[in-house]
Formats: structure tokens, sequence, C-alpha cells
């Protein structure tokens, strides 16, 4: 028994050692965890003014999503009227409230503190996920330390932490009713604020198919909260933003067009960094994971049609985002940052899966190829602090 508990807590200390160092790397004196935003240079001159007083750093020339959403925060009605300088598409940003409501609420309003707030909030959702699966589930257990492993210490769920993105947010806000028993009420109103942080939580929604049952009446309220809310939101920001142009055609091509096409561009770029002789490792390491992750969302993708249930909650969850794979365009298979984000729910949904499925080899076999490719950003981090060390 003491041997179980000192394992328990080993696997803990090193499941919050990466997140650790993420906070660790970007916390800046003066700045705290500004960094964390990744606001860009080319926007600096179209940031709001209350950002523009605070001055926080720029990450890189383009910066990356969360200094958008970070800045909806600052007004989370939409109504500033540096509003839609500042953000590059109000309509497809705005409908992602959630994250930044939050900010502005803990933020009591405050630029500052808001800012502070939102690049924080990451971590705190992922403490609230692992709290999450450790409700229902044994941790002195192996296979369930593989299964918290492998959804708290993925690229996506590792991404959005770093960039201050709203995937890891959404997850916890649809997982929640899944693994934590409530309402009917409640779970709608939860999976409402989740399709309000990102619209691709809307996928998991028949999750609810399985909790409630019985009676229909009861399924046709939750789907009317779970729609009507959104809906109601959308229909306001397009009337204080305007008729968007489509910025998504692209993003959803013919099933598997452009997975073959981007498995095909990452073997050749793998290749071409293995001939330049000594390659750098964090470099090598980005390019084999590029191929391994398409390969690992494949085997994902693979198991909810080959072990279908529509009376499981975790393969209702999960099935919406197998779809989605199968039909994802280049431009979101261009860098794990953007795939792995998007298909988060569905390697949370698969470890659950799995998890309650198969056993002993089986699992493990499914275990390993679903999530070999999942770790890119998890060995990008232990690059770096062995650099720090040695």
């Amino acid at each position: 028994m003491q041997n179980r508990r000192w394992s328990t807590v080993a696997f803990l200390t090193l499941l919050v050692a990466p997140v650790l160092f993420l906070a660790w790397n970007s916390h800046e004196p003066g700045n705290g965890l500004l960094s964390m935003i990744y606001f860009g240079e080319r926007f600096e001159q179209r940031q709001l003014p209350e950002v523009q007083a605070i001055a926080p750093p720029a990450i890189s020339a383009l910066g990356y999503d969360g200094q958008f959403y970070a800045q909806m925060a600052i007004d989370p009605s939409l109504q500033h009227p540096g509003m839609r300088r500042s953000i590059d598409s109000v309509f497809w940003r705005g409908k992602r409230i959630g994250l930044s409501a939050i900010a502005y609420t803990l933020g009591l309003g405050q630029p500052r503190w808001i800012l502070q707030v939102y690049a924080l909030l990451n971590f705190a959702f992922w403490l609230g996920l692992l709290a999450l699966l450790l409700h229902p589930f044994d941790l002195h257990r192996l296979r369930t330390k593989l299964m918290v492993a492998a959804i708290l210490l993925s690229s996506g769920t590792l991404i959005s932490i770093d960039r201050a993105l709203i995937d890891l947010p959404a997850l916890f806000f649809s997982l929640l009713p899944v693994l934590f028993a409530m309402s009917w009420a409640g779970a709608a109103v939860l999976f409402a604020f989740a399709i309000l942080t990102k619209e691709t939580a809307v996928l998991s929604a028949p999750a609810l198919l399985w909790i409630y049952r019985a009676p229909y009446t009861r399924l046709f309220e939750t789907a009317l909260v779970i729609g009507l809310i959104p809906i109601c939101w959308y229909i306001y920001v397009l009337q204080i933003s305007g008729l968007p142009k489509s910025q998504t055609a692209t993003n959803l091509l013919l099933p598997f067009e452009a997975f073959i096409a981007k498995f095909g561009a990452a073997g050749l770029h793998l290749q071409a960094i293995i001939s330049t002789g000594r390659p750098r490792l964090d470099a090598l390491s980005q390019a084999l994971f590029e191929l391994l992750a398409p390969v690992s969302f494949l085997v994902q993708a693979a198991y909810f049609f080959v072990r279908y249930s529509l009376r499981d909650k975790y393969w209702l969850f999960g099935i919406g985002f197998a779809l989605l794979f199968c039909l994802l365009g280049a431009p979101i298979w261009f860098e794990q940052a953007g795939y792995t984000r998007i298909l988060l729910p569905l390697t949370a949904a698969f470890n659950l899966l799995i998890h309650q499925r198969e056993r002993h080899g089986a699992y493990l076999i499914w275990w390993i190829t679903g999530n070999l490719g999942m770790f890119g950003m998890l060995i990008y981090i232990v690059i770096q602090i062995g650099v720090l060390i040695f």
C-alpha cells in the first residue's frame, strides 16, 4: 500500500512538472505571465487603448489567437469602439466569448488584472480537469495513470496552456457533466457555455443523450437549452459585427483528402531534416511528431468506428470529433498547434473509452498506438528543461 501511495505521489509530481515549467519559463518581472498570450508585433498599433497602456510583450510578428480573446475580455459585450479594429474578425472570435467573460469577471473589470487572469485561466482549468478525472477513477491503477497522462500532457492540452487558448477550457466545460453527476438543467447550461467557449464543443453534445435517456421531453428541453443560449449570443454578435466574410471554406474538405497530403508532406519534411546530417534535436523532434501525430489521430478515430456503441457516453462524446478528423482541411493540418487542439476532445474521449473497455495487452496496444504522436509538445518541453540543466 505504501509503495502504491509513493508511486502516485511521484506520478503527480511528474505530471505537474511540465505545466509548472511553462509558467516559470513564461514569467517575466513586471509582466507576469502576459507573454503567454502571444501578442504580435503587427497588431500592436491596432490594440485596444487599455491594452496599449499595459504594453504586453510582443512574442512574434503575428502572435497567436489568444491575443484576440484576451482583448475581448476587456469588454465582453464587444461594444468597445476599438473592438472592430483590434480583433481580426469580431464575428468569428466573438462567438467564443466564454473564456473572455470569465477573465473579465475574475479581473473585476480592471484591464491589467483581466489580462493576468486570462493568462492564468488555462492553468486553473488544467487543475480542474485533473480533479475531474480523479473523481470517478482510481489513480493508484497504472491504466488510470496512463489515461490521465494521455489527456493532461497531450500536445493539444499543453499548447492551449502555453498560448492561453480556449481549447482546454472548452473541453473542461463539456466533460464536466459527462464525468460528474448533475441535473439535466445544469448539464445543459454547462454544454451551452462550452459551445460559447468554442463552438466545436457542440459535437460532444450527443453524450447527453446517454445521460438523459428518458423521458423524451427532457431530451427536448436539454437540446433547447444547449442550442438556444449560443444561438441568441451569435445573433447578438452578428448584429454588432455585420455579416462576416467566409474564413472556413477550406477548413473542411473531402474525407481524408487533406490528411493524406499532410502525411506525405510530413514524411518528406522529416526526410529532409535527417538528410542534413546533424539536425538539431528540437527540429528533428518536431518533424517526427508532425508525422506521428496524424497517425495517432487516425488510430483514435478508427477506434470509434471499429468499437461503436450508441449506448456509451464516452463514444457519444467523441464520435463527432472522429467524423471531424476525417474532414479537416489543409489549413488545420498545417501544424500541430492547430489540429492537436481542435481534436483534443477526440483524444480525451478515446482515452476514456479504452480505459473503460480494454484490458491488459489490448489496452496497452491501443494506448501506445493512439497516443504515441500526442506528446510532441511534452518532448519539446523536456528538451528545453534538458538544455537549461545541462
